[in-house]
């Protein structure tokens, strides 16, 4: 039977305790120290990680808001060109219409002138043809017997002259420097009786005696032609065509 050897036993914890301790010194504090250390380093790492992936976020996140505020840029610019672009159509179409109504206003009125011209043209060839077919006409029936006629209404009309007319032949009379400056021409030769009535009738009206001196004018186609000063009074055909062709080359 074997017996309890308490020097033994009290040796053997003592190696123990002593190997314990050797242990803990040497072995397990750096491993410890080197978990912690690792622990430490896994926690540092992680935060690292947790940080970094907030900033990650947060980058995202305003190169998320950053994009949407660009294309809602991007889409608010391309609204206003698409105005604007708009508004220049509908501005370059109303120019152009405008432009093509003032061109063809021009050319309406253009063409009215033209028109206008062409027909007076027209007209007035009309008139000088009718005027030279008149006077042709008239040459042909002009006559003494016609000179005649047209005297005594040339002596009425005299007498019914009107205020204003009566008025302009006084003053042209009253202002002769000699009575005799009174000039009658006649398209065809005017007898005594008619020239005295023409001196009596011309000088009664004129209001002061007249002396007349008479001439021919074949010129005239038939009637005469009174010249009292600044005054004259016409009363033959000529004159009367002059008068309608001026009156057609100005209508």
């Amino acid at each position: 039977m074997m017996q309890f050897d308490w020097t033994t036993f009290i040796l053997e914890i003592l190696n123990f305790l002593v190997l314990v301790w050797i242990l803990q010194r040497f072995l397990y504090r750096p491993v410890l120290a080197m978990l912690d250390a690792r622990q430490q380093r896994i926690k540092d790492e992680t935060e690292q990680a947790a940080l970094l992936r907030n900033e990650a976020e947060a980058l995202r996140q305003q190169y998320e808001q950053r994009l949407a505020a660009w294309n809602q840029q991007q889409e608010t610019s391309r609204r206003q060109l698409d105005e604007e672009l708009a508004q220049l159509r509908n501005t370059a179409t109303e120019n152009l219409k405008q432009t093509l109504a003032d061109e063809e206003a021009k050319l309406r009125v253009r063409n009215q002138t033209l028109i206008a011209a062409r027909e007076a043209a027209l007209v007035r060839e009309a008139a000088g043809a009718a005027y030279g077919q008149a006077a042709a006409m008239l040459q042909r029936l002009a006559s003494p017997q016609l000179t005649q006629r047209i005297v005594e209404v040339f002596l009425q009309d005299l007498l019914d002259m009107p205020d204003s007319e009566l008025a302009a032949l006084r003053k042209a009379a009253a202002m002769l420097i000699a009575a005799s400056a009174v000039d009658v021409l006649g398209a065809h030769p005017l007898s005594e009786a008619e020239r005295s009535r023409i001196t009596e009738t011309l000088s009664s009206v004129a209001g002061q005696s007249l002396q007349i001196t008479f001439k021919e004018d074949p010129s005239l186609i038939a009637g005469l032609r009174a010249i009292v000063g600044e005054c004259q009074l016409h009363a033959n055909l000529a004159d009367e065509l002059a008068f309608f062709r001026r009156q057609a080359n100005h209508g």
